[in-house]
């Protein structure tokens, strides 16, 4: 992985990685405050930022259950908000924002 994941089971980090990899490409993770993907849309070279509360990811231990939630809830969000910053709660609210400016 790209860096130390805490106590995140790495294969929830993995589960994840693989539903954006369906869609997008150059998937990086990082652990430096909070999880976080960043990633891009090959054709068209937006890029998001994907980020988890830390207490979401370690209390799902069904990968079936985090996969649904990534393809059918994420992703389609995602793709709706083009270049933001998608932050998924602890109890599984997704909110979008602007990336801050980098």
């Amino acid at each position: 992985m790209d860096s130390d994941i805490g106590g995140i089971d790495p294969n929830t980090i993995q589960t994840i990685r693989e539903c954006l990899e369906k869609q997008f490409v150059d998937i990086k993770f990082s652990q430096n405050i909070r999880p976080t993907f960043g990633f891009h849309h090959g054709v068209e070279k937006q890029s998001w930022h994907l980020i988890f509360n830390e207490q979401f990811l370690v209390d799902h231990t069904s990968r079936e259950e985090l996969q649904h939630f990534v393809e059918h809830k994420v992703i389609p969000k995602v793709l709706k908000n083009p270049g933001k910053r998608i932050q998924i709660s602890k109890l599984g609210d997704i909110t979008v924002e602007e990336k801050n400016p980098s």
